[in-house]
This record gives structure tokens, C-alpha cells and sequence, in this order.
């Protein structure tokens, strides 16, 4: 798990490192967006899975390599209140995530402004907190939590459409894998559905 993590940061830092020496051209913005978010717990084989709503926000740097190619790292933190239906009863817990998608993106000039689509890969860190399983006392604690806490990996799409003033709409989609399950009880793996709004400096 720690080679595949650090394989991903070597491979995120040398795009960094070769857009230095590149001829191009660097801005920075601000990303706003609502999302629903599919949470499936690997140890909850009993459980009712499905797409609850939350919300993401971060910033974002955009390099552009000539006219119509582009790559876009973002750097986001998202946020979820969600109950899942188990044999056992309802299961609270608060998911949240910081993770850094980097897209390869296609841009076309169009109307007033530029029609983009962009794929790659996202590596994160999805954390939770005050975990709980209704109707079982608070003492009992290893009961009430879920290890929730993992590295993960994966790969998502996004097409949007900004204008020429640096405002920009969009829609995506995420799928990621929890990377250390093997290492614990319970492994999370997510699927995301986004549209947000950004804005470009």
C-alpha cells in the first residue's frame, strides 16, 4: 500500500516538476460543488447502499500546454452525513475525505468561452467521525465504531464549460478503492457524482 501510495505522489510531483521547464502557462482557481456520494463498507455484507448528498470545496491550478490541452491537479476536502440500513439496525457515521484528482484535459473553444473534458487519476485519504450503530449503548465502543480511516486510490472523469470571464460549470464522476481493507475489518470504497461551479483568477 505505501509503495502504491508513494508511486502516486512520484508521479504527481514529476508532472509539477515538468511543467517548470515546459513552455506554459499556470493559473489558479477556487471549485465549489454538491455531490452524491455512494459509501459501501465491505463488512456490512447486510447493508442497504445508496447515493446520499454532501458537498466538496477546494482550489485547483491550471497548465496549460498550448490552446487545447491542459492539466488540472485540484486539491479538495469533502464532507458527508449519511445512515446506512444494516440487519442490525441504522449505522450513523460523518464521511469525510481530502483528496488531490489530477485530469488531463481537452479544451475547445466554443461560443463565448471553452468546452473542456478531462480524465485521471485521484489519490486521497478518507477519514470519519462520531461513528455509531442506533439503539447500542455508548459504552460500548467497539460496537459503535467502524474503521473507517484508509488510503485509497482511483480514477474519475469530469466535462464542464468555462467562460471567458473565469467562471466555469461542471459535472463528474469518481470511483476509488480502499487501499489498506487488507490491513483492517471494515474497507471503504466510494462512488461520487459532482456538479459544481469555479472560478478561475
Amino acid at each position: 500500500m505505501k509503495k502504491v501510495i508513494f508511486t502516486a505522489i512520484l508521479a504527481i510531483g514529476s508532472v509539477f516538476t515538468f511543467t517548470v521547464n515546459a513552455q506554459t502557462t499556470t493559473s489558479f482557481g477556487v471549485k465549489l460543488s454538491g455531490n452524491l456520494t455512494n459509501v459501501k463498507v465491505s463488512d456490512l455484507q447486510n447493508g442497504s447502499n445508496s447515493f446520499k448528498p454532501g458537498v466538496s470545496v477546494g482550489g485547483f491550478a491550471k497548465i496549460e500546454f498550448g490552446e487545447h490541452f491542459a492539466l488540472q491537479p485540484e486539491l479538495l476536502l469533502s464532507y458527508m452525513d449519511t445512515k446506512t440500513d444494516t440487519t442490525d439496525g441504522k449505522i450513523r457515521f460523518k464521511y469525510a475525505s481530502v483528496e488531490i484528482p489530477v485530469y488531463a484535459m481537452e479544451q475547445l473553444n466554443w461560443g463565448k468561452g471553452k468546452v473542456f473534458i478531462g480524465v485521471g487519476p485521484n489519490v486521497g485519504y478518507g477519514f470519519s467521525a462520531d461513528t455509531k450503530t442506533e439503539g447500542l449503548p455508548d459504552w460500548d465502543t467497539n460496537a459503535n465504531k467502524l474503521e473507517l480511516s484508509h488510503w485509497y486510490m482511483g480514477g474519475g472523469a469530469m466535462v464542464g464549460y468555462e467562460f471567458r470571464m473565469g467562471l466555469s460549470i461542471s459535472a463528474g464522476y469518481k470511483l476509488t478503492y480502499d487501499l489498506s481493507s487488507k490491513n483492517k475489518a471494515s474497507g471503504t470504497d466510494t462512488q461520487t457524482i459532482s456538479l459544481g461551479v469555479g472560478y478561475r483568477f
